[in-house]
């Protein structure tokens, strides 16, 4: 028996719902998740639709086995037309959303259109209700998340919600749900916020197919074992993966002060144990034995730890938002870090891109090229947390300078001018992620090559970091795919992770157990767990599925505009040194990487996908390929 649920349509402009099965032969193709994600965008939008029109479907997807009990798949895609890039949006998120919408019978919710005033929908077994949300304006996440939940019948409702970023339709804003959950990239909030929607909540929150005995609670209990018989097992379940910080740190890989350096000469400041300081206790997602995610109490800032109601009390930073916050500010205190990340999801803001925003802000105001006269007076300095706390308000009203970089690098470099471009750091228009590319050939090609921009999470090519050299000759034809610093079998090493990363998001797993911690992109053990889904399927197909997905997200770029031209890092780390790094490593010129890489995708030399891999993949009854040289 399959359990596959519905794809639930809803008319905003009616509150009108209607169900339409998600059927065997499509879930095997494009699984659930990521794949029905890009794939219900395909459908129905063109190349000239507006990210922020009513004909952008917002699209929230569970993985195919998300909700079923199956270990570690809690994981829900969110997708759209990016209003940050105008390229595919999309951003996974954690939590028990995903969950609930299963629960309820939901595969995929597709919100068309949009709300005549603004609303919040509630999905409950007895259907689909608009609801008036002006009490709701200018209330930040938490407090929209409070107040909703003291609506929903029962205790275990979940919502996904915006907050004043996303109601001003800013391209840097995020979804959240619970504390600690965001679907941050691609700026997704303002889509939802361009609906007139403030949030959307599930009454239920059970599972589809709850385990409880023979083969599959047998199934369950080996795969967790695994997952906790790895070395790596005890740092990522007591300290999340903020541990990667002095990890990056002793590698000369992190972004310090907006990429200036790899490294700190000392302690960064926000080291794990320094992070730790803050632990109240441990949280995660359903079915994950990781629990990665943590409550933490920090102490008004100039005081104590007290009981008094001015301690901040939210979640701990992530690796991600943690550098981002931090070294890439230049910021060396750890409660400044943990405050500013909590600022961001309260404002709903993605804190990776916000992160980028105020870095290249200081960078330019520091060397001289803006001044206060552009800052509305503000004095922008590394390390300063007040400033950038400032900055973080500002981006949330969308007002002044501040509100110019709640649009992006690639937009505030455009407008500010005088050369500022030089040290806007995005590809495709999205912010860098943590990792320095100049420290790492396969994350930099996945930074380029990325279908939603400059991304590790939509490639992860861990393997370049933690991978034996005989493995990595065996997998990819070189010993040296396991060496970061060079170039040699990286291609396939990202042509392999890329495809793997697209199965797993539309499978709904994490990518922290699955990736980093079994740290094997050969889909075996997950084909397994396709039991859960009364659906199983090979390793093989799973690929192929993985494949299909990368495939037609590149064909929806293409069809947006962009080709394998933008599939290029900004020039700082293709002509500029990272010093932190021995001398002959630290710059990365990627054609040659990237025209292979294209190679063994079967595209062009442009990165167009070939007919013969449209047709391999089964593709062609949706698109007609352009010929090379050419876009869709």
């Amino acid at each position: 028996m399959t359990h596959l649920g519905d794809i639930l349509d809803i008319d905003l402009a009616t509150g009108a719902g209607t169900r339409r099965p998600l059927d065997e032969a499509a879930a095997r193709s494009i699984l659930g998740g990521r794949g029905f994600g890009v794939l219900e965008l395909w459908r129905s939008t063109g190349p000239a639709t507006d990210p922020l029109s009513p004909s952008n479907p917002l699209i929230l997807a569970p993985g195919l086995l998300t909700g079923t009990g199956a270990p570690t798949a809690s994981r829900l895609q969110v997708t759209a037309r990016s209003p940050l890039t105008g390229l595919l949006g999309s951003s996974n998120v954690g939590g028990g959303f995903g969950f609930a919408l299963r629960a309820a019978g939901v595969s995929a919710l597709v919100l068309h259109g949009a709300a005549p005033r603004f609303s919040w929908l509630s999905l409950s077994p007895s259907g689909v209700e608009m609801h008036d949300a002006r009490d709701l304006v200018g209330l930040e996440t938490f407090e929209t998340q409070a107040a909703i939940a003291a609506q929903l019948p029962g205790p275990h409702g979940e919502a996904l919600v915006i907050g004043p970023a996303g109601e001003r339709l800013l391209p840097l804003a995020c979804l959240v749900s619970q504390r600690g959950h965001a679907a941050g990239r691609t700026g997704l909030g303002a889509v939802l916020g361009a609906k007139n929607v403030k949030a959307i909540a599930v009454a239920a929150a059970g599972e589809a197919t709850p385990v409880r005995t023979g083969d599959l609670a047998a199934l369950a209990r080996r795969y967790v074992r695994r997952i906790v018989a790895t070395d790596r097992f005890e740092d990522f379940h007591r300290y999340g993966s903020t541990f990667g910080v002095e990890w990056g740190n002793q590698h000369g890989i992190l972004p310090v002060r907006n990429f200036a350096t790899g490294r700190f000469d000392g302690p960064t400041g926000v080291e794990s144990a320094a992070v730790h300081q803050f632990f109240q206790q441990r949280s995660g997602c359903r079915h994950c034995p990781v629990q990665c995610k943590a409550d933490v109490r920090v102490a008004a800032a100039g005081t104590d730890i007290s009981a008094a109601g001015a301690d901040l009390v939210g979640q701990r930073p992530d690796f991600e938002p943690l550098v981002a916050l931090g070294p890439k500010l230049g910021i060396t205190d750890p409660a400044a870090v943990v405050r500013l990340h909590n600022r961001c999801d309260a404002l709903g803001l993605d804190s990776i891109s916000a992160g980028g925003a105020i870095a290249f802000a200081i960078d330019v105001f520091a060397r001289g090229i803006i001044t206060a006269d552009d800052t509305d007076g503000a004095e922008l300095r590394w390390g300063d947390d007040a400033a950038a706390t400032a900055l973080l308000e500002g981006m949330a009203t969308g007002e002044g300078f501040a509100g110019l970089l709640a649009h992006g690098v690639q937009r505030a470099a455009v407008q500010l001018g005088r050369g500022t471009h030089r040290y806007a750091y995005h590809v495709k228009g999205l912010e860098l992620s943590a990792y320095d590319p100049r420290a790492a050939w396969a994350t930099a090609l996945g930074y380029a090559v990325s279908s939603r921009g400059a991304d590790y999470t939509s490639v992860y090519p861990h393997h370049e970091f933690d991978l034996p050299a005989a493995e990595a000759e065996r997998l990819y034809g070189s010993a040296e795919a396991a060496d970061p610093l060079s170039p040699k079998g990286k291609a396939a090493l990202v042509r392999r992770s890329m495809i793997v990363s697209a199965a797993i998001d539309a499978l709904g797993l994490c990518k922290v157990p699955v990736l980093s911690l079994l740290n094997r992109f050969d889909l075996e053990l997950e084909a397994e767990l396709t039991a859960f889904a009364g659906l199983p399927l090979t390793a093989d197909e799973l690929f192929t599925a993985g494949e299909r997905i990368v495939t037609l997200e590149r064909l929806f770029n293409l069809r947006c505009g962009v080709d394998g031209e933008a599939d290029r890092l900004p020039v700082r780390f293709t002509e500029r040194r990272l010093e932190s790094l021995p001398e002959g490593d630290g710059v990365v010129e990627l054609d040659d990487v990237r025209h292979e890489l294209y190679e063994l995708m079967g595209w062009t030399r442009e990165g167009i996908p070939t007919p013969e891999v449209v047709r391999r993949l089964d593709l062609d009854p949706l698109v007609e390929t352009p010929a090379a040289g050419t876009r869709l």
